[in-house]
């Protein structure tokens, strides 16, 4: 067994070598977990940006602060998503009572990434021109929040067309109504004579308004280079294209009627079709119009084949005119029978105006009849509109304020709009805006709507999806366009950022106010009230809380690659948006004060979630834990602020892109300058918070320094901590800055500092080592200290350096004294009752029941081996007549098993006398008990009897062998193992037994047998 179990630690070597390297690893990335919590550490200046409609702050995944930050300074980024071009945004920085504020740069724009101070839209009317109409009309909007109304802050849009033949220029002045402007270029005539169609490209520049007619100087004519920004191109055909519409009346007939509005006064012709095949010889055409226009001829296309009369009606409302067709001559065979050709030109008069400028529509009701044809045809009537208008309209455009919107309804339940405006782009290049008679639909209900009186667009909320390009349709009359916009949605669940995800109670420190979780009827007593009231109470660890999401966009033809705004690896900060919808789901273990700070109450297992304000459902969930486990406050990281910088920059993944970066001034203090000192807690748990987590009551802060009245206590403006300095030299003057308890919290002797530190006004000298100074009472003196609150001031003269470091370390011998006695004042401190919840109660239950089943095993156990323990078995050799359990009997007829037999005698065992050792028996039926010679121990008698039966058969004997197993006696020699058989061996058989042994073996003479047994006694 020794040898087989010696292997075994071999083989359990490779699972603890994997064991160990596991720990290993794990203690690494612990110590890389450490790291990376130390690292986020910023300094916590107020960012915030001044008049712009909307902006959001935003963050790289798993970055936060960004790697430029540090204790002296921060960075942020933000997203401005509406321009604002009455007025640049102001970024402000303010650290109390410190602050600055920077003009936002303006925004980048493609494809030259320059700056440009108005955001503006530019849209071609045109996308081909010829010689009859070589005019390119392109329409600038400016985007953005309303402007004033004067006109004097306004730019103009200077048009620049490039062609092979040569380049144009012209000029238009932005409209204070409507904040757009109309651009009528014309192209010299040479720019049509190649013949074929040719391309010009088109582009803008924008200049400062000036005096004069127009408004805009001549300074945009010149050649802009690479200045300009892009709009498009225009075609250039040399031929007019036909500008007409085809309806059919009947199979045989088609009506061909002009596609543009007319004008009052206007004089234009609707032609007929007729087919080849037609073989009718009249035809009646009815026309019946409203008043304001009639039908002044009808003239045959071929007067050689058609005749035409003309009859006029006059009604109340309408007129009607009657022409009569009679076929003249007959028509040659042709060999294409279904081919159209001009039968009929009926002229069209338009007598009065439309009133005020506004288009109308004149419908002119045409039916045919003729002679054979089909009878459900001769009542169809088909209805022409035409639009009548004293103005010269071209195009219909909307002009949105944005085109970009994201989409921040489901998270804040309020819908989000941005207001459309459609106007119309006359020839001469006047706008007009319309408001009746508009008509407006979604392409993609699910990610844009549209208002049912086409003034806006907008997301509700219930909107699932985002997508560039959505497409909203506005018709008015017979014109249509269309607007594209870009829809951004969250993209949920919400990821929820904590700083420290487990607040733990922190050591030592404890602030005013009654014991968390105390009962009310505890409360009812009006002694322990009182006593309540002067009590104070744990304090647990804060955290900071982000609410962060990306925007994505979802492709329009359904399929699943997302556009992320600004990119992938970005969120948007949307903290302001759903604080009021934040929570902590058990407001006993936790709570959220502002909406982004986490406050730690009593030990337990909560959760932060956000719910939906329309359905109720949870937007996002982090879950934290409030543990009763200690940490110690293991340094206060200072940093002295005495004013700051302010740097901005634009980035280039997105137009609206601004990243602030802040930082603390490093100049000397000037006599009498007020310091501020941003403060970070470093706990023992390798986490880092900045003092405004937490409630400027709960700090108790000192500050001392060197000098004589060096440190004043500055009046409170808002700071954690400022103090009035005197100055400092060239090299520095160091502030040492303690953390306490609240005043009402010290008790006793427990006055030392949880914490402390060291903030170095200039720069702080090299380190060398300081030697050691005797006592002196020259030599000893006081710092000047200033409390936050004004309550304690020591004035005083001081020496050197060193007794600064020499105050350092007393401070930490005091410490190591607090922590002493830290466990006489938390005997004082009644602690607060901890709930139980459901998951402890079944857990503890659970266990319960596993322990009370282990110790009903352990007493079954132990009562079975004291029952057993006390029945031995019995001694054979004390009683050879009683009954011997497990006989076990052997069958043979090997002479050779007396050999077998005889060396089983243990040694010791005397020597028989004689020829054959039989003194007792008869037999050998009977067993009989050997006594021990004289002079041996009583042990090493023999444990166990054989008895040996003998039979003939066949004139051979069989011999069987019975062998009974028994425990050995207590003395047994250590050579016989326990427990082992013990055979009665032949030597001590009875005489009788041995006889017919010996017999057997052919040794009947006692001489020979005695001979015999000297021989095997001798061998053994």
């Amino acid at each position: 067994m020794a040898a087989r179990a010696a292997p075994a630690p071999a083989g359990l070597r490779g699972p603890w070598l994997c064991l160990l390297v596991a720990l290993v690893a794990l203690d690494v990335e612990r110590v890389n977990c450490d790291q990376a919590h130390q690292a986020p550490i910023y300094l916590p200046v107020a960012l915030e940006l001044l008049d712009t409609p909307e902006h959001f702050r935003v963050q790289r995944v798993g970055h936060y602060p960004p790697a430029n930050s540090s204790l002296s300074s921060r960075s942020e980024t933000f997203l401005l998503l509406q321009p604002w071009p009455r007025a640049q945004p102001l970024l402000r920085a303010s650290y109390p009572p410190f602050a600055t504020q920077q003009v936002v740069p303006p925004r980048v724009t493609e494809p030259h990434q320059r700056p440009v101070p108005w955001d503006v839209r530019a849209v071609s009317v045109e996308a081909a021109v010829t010689p009859a109409e070589p005019h390119a009309r392109v329409l600038f909007h400016l985007k953005g929040q309303d402007w004033p109304p004067g006109p004097g802050s306004l730019p103009c849009a200077w048009l620049h067309a490039t062609h092979p033949a040569g380049t144009a220029h012209q000029a238009c002045r932005f409209q204070p109504s409507l904040g757009a402007c109309v651009v009528e270029l014309e192209f010299p005539s040479h720019w049509f004579s190649q013949g074929s169609t040719t391309r010009a490209e088109l582009a803008y520049t924008l200049e400062p308004a000036a005096e004069g007619p127009r408004g805009c100087g001549p300074g945009g004519e010149e050649e802009p280079g690479e200045q300009a920004l892009p709009v498009g191109s225009v075609e250039l055909h040399s031929a007019d294209p036909p500008q007409y519409q085809e309806v059919p009346l009947d199979d045989a007939v088609t009506l061909r009627a002009p596609d543009v509005p007319v004008r009052p006064g206007q004089l234009f012709s609707a032609t007929l079709l007729l087919r080849h095949n037609f073989t009718a010889s009249l035809l009646t055409l009815r026309i019946k119009v409203k008043k304001g226009l009639h039908v002044t001829a009808a003239r045959p296309a071929q007067p050689t084949l058609w005749t035409a009369k003309l009859d006029r009606f006059k009604g109340s409302k309408h007129h009607t005119t009657l022409i009569t067709c009679h076929r003249a001559g007959h028509t040659e065979p042709d060999s294409s029978p279904l081919e159209l050709s001009e039968f009929l030109w009926v002229d069209f008069m338009v007598e009065n105006g439309t009133g005020g400028g506004v288009a109308v529509t004149r419908p002119v009701t045409w039916q045919l009849e003729y002679p054979g044809q089909a009878p459900e045809a001769e009542k169809d009537k088909m209805v022409w509109e035409i639009l009548v208008s004293e103005r010269d309209i071209r195009a219909l455009v909307p002009l949105a304020k944005a085109e970009e919107l994201v989409n921040t309804a489901p998270l804040t339940g309020v819908p989000r709009r941005v207001p459309v405006r459609l106007v119309t782009v006359d020839a001469g290049g006047a706008l007009e805006e319309v408001t009746e008679h508009v008509g407006c639909e979604s392409a993609n209900t699910q990610v844009l709507q549209v208002s049912e009186a086409c003034n806006a667009v907008f997301v509700a909320g219930k909107e699932t999806r985002g997508a560039r390009g959505v497409r909203v349709d506005f018709w008015w009359r017979r014109l249509r366009a269309s607007l594209r916009m870009t829809v951004w949605a969250p993209m949920l669940p919400l990821r929820i950022e904590l700083t420290d995800s487990t607040l733990e109670q922190i050591r030592g420190w404890r602030v005013p106010g009654p014991t968390e979780g105390a009962s009310e009827h505890e409360a009812g007593v009006p002694e322990e009230v009182e006593q309540r009231s002067r009590s104070c109470r744990l304090q647990y660890q804060r955290a900071g809380v982000r609410f962060l999401a990306p925007f994505v966009a979802h492709p329009l033809d359904g399929g699943r690659r997302l556009t992320h705004l600004l990119g992938p690896d970005w969120l948007l900060d949307v903290t302001h948006l759903v604080a009021p919808q934040a929570r902590v789901q058990d407001p006993r273990v936790a709570s959220l004060e502002g909406g982004h700070t986490l406050v730690g109450r009593e030990p337990g297992v909560t959760s932060i979630e956000v719910r939906s304000p329309l359905s109720g459902s949870i937007l996002g969930e982090q879950a934290l834990a409030v543990t009763d486990d200690k940490v110690s406050v293991l340094e206060l990281r200072a940093q002295p602020v005495m004013g700051i910088s302010l740097a901005l920059s634009r980035g280039t993944a997105h137009p609206g892109e601004v990243t602030a970066t802040c930082w603390a001034q490093p100049a000397l203090p000037a006599p009498k300058q007020e310091v501020a000192l941003s403060l970070w807690l470093s706990f023992s748990d390798h986490t880092l918070a900045p003092a405004e987590l937490y409630d400027r009551s709960d700090l108790g802060l000192t500050v001392s320094a060197e000098g004589p009245t060096a440190v004043l206590p500055a009046k409170e403006q808002g700071a954690q901590l400022g103090v009035l300095v005197s100055g400092a030299s060239a090299e520095g003057l160091p502030l040492q800055v303690s953390l306490y308890p609240p005043e009402p919290c010290r008790r006793g002797r427990h006055r030392v500092p949880l914490a402390s530190g060291t903030a170095w006004l200039g720069l702080p000298p090299a380190p060398t080592p300081v030697p050691a100074l005797p006592s002196s009472p020259a030599l000893s003196s006081l710092a000047t200290e200033a409390s936050i609150g004004g309550r304690r001031q020591v004035g005083g003269s001081v020496g050197v350096r060193g007794k600064f470091e020499q105050a350092e370390e007393k401070i930490r011998k005091e410490e190591t004294e607090a922590r002493e006695e830290e466990e006489e004042e938390e005997e004082e401190m009644v602690p607060a009752p901890q709930r139980v919840t459901d998951l402890e109660l079944g857990m503890y239950a659970l266990l319960g029941i596993f322990c009370l089943a282990i110790l009903i095993f352990l007493v079954n156990g132990v009562v079975f081996v004291l029952r057993y323990q006390r029945k031995e078995p019995p001694d054979s050799s004390a009683d050879p007549t009683s009954p011997q359990p497990h006989n076990w009997v052997w069958l043979g007829t090997d002479q050779e098993e007396l050999s077998r037999q005889l060396d089983r005698r243990p040694p010791g065992l005397p020597k028989g006398e004689g020829g054959c050792p039989c003194e007792n028996g008869a037999g050998g039926e009977t067993p009989t008990s050997v006594s021990n010679p004289p002079g041996d121990p009583p042990g090493d008698a023999p444990g166990s009897s054989s008895t040996l039966a003998r039979k003939e058969a066949g004139g051979r004997r069989k011999r069987v062998e019975f062998v009974t197993f028994a425990p050995a006696p207590p003395t047994q020699p250590p050579e016989e193992p326990v427990g082992a058989p013990a055979v009665q061996s032949i030597l001590v058989a009875g005489e009788e037994d041995i006889r017919w042994v010996c017999e057997d073996m052919g040794l009947k003479d006692p001489e020979d047998l005695r001979n015999y047994m000297e021989r095997i006694r001798g061998s053994s």
